[in-house]
């Protein structure tokens, strides 16, 4: 199938919403889908590396994700393009996971510190209880955590990425972060 080319200058499409941007892609407009694609490509990346813990993983399930945008754009009908994408990336995260027949931890290189040099022994410390505490959390919690904290996402985002009301998005992402914080409590006293 070969994608249109339709005339828009990059400061044009830059301005359009997703949903702009996505109405031209419908016609098969290649500079819309480069500039959509480009404003999602590192978070919907740095999911994939969270969800599945495997750059080699995260890499060949991004791909995918980024064509099955594209083949499914018919598929969308309107909305929250973010909430549609996220929607299918945890989809294809969770079918990988599933055909690998176990589940990852989350992978250091999602949670490493930029220059551990530059860290004391208490920051690397506490980091490394962050990057435990969020491992043990169920997945419908750990999900709406990363998504809000790590994806930048809203919470209608999170809602329509997990198929759930808004209201029970914020209840996951509050209950998330007050087990965070009981998990924490022994190391922050001890800091204090």
């Amino acid at each position: 199938m070969k994608i249109g080319k339709e005339k828009h200058t990059q400061d044009d499409l830059s301005k359009k919403t997703d949903e702009e941007l996505f109405a031209f892609i419908r016609r098969n407009d290649e500079q819309a889908f480069r500039t959509l694609y480009r404003r999602y490509d590192k978070r919907l990346f740095a999911y994939c590396l969270r969800a599945l813990g495997d750059r080699k993983a995260a890499e060949d399930v991004f791909q995918t994700i980024a064509a099955t945008v594209y083949e499914k754009r018919e598929h969308f009908t309107g909305g929250n393009f973010a909430g549609w994408l996220f929607t299918i990336a945890r989809n294809y995260c969770l079918k990988y996971k599933q055909r690998q027949r176990h589940t990852e931890q989350i992978d250091d290189v999602a949670y490493s510190l930029s220059d551990e040099s530059d860290r004391t022994g208490e920051d690397v410390l506490l980091h490394e209880a962050l990057r435990d505490a969020i491992a043990t959390l169920a997945v419908d919690f750990r999900d709406a955590l990363e998504m809000r904290y790590f994806d930048g996402l809203s919470y209608d985002e999170i809602a329509r990425a997990l198929d759930i009301s808004v209201a029970l998005a914020k209840v996951r992402v509050f209950r998330a972060k007050k087990m965070l914080q009981s998990h924490l409590l022994p190391y922050i006293k001890e800091y204090e």
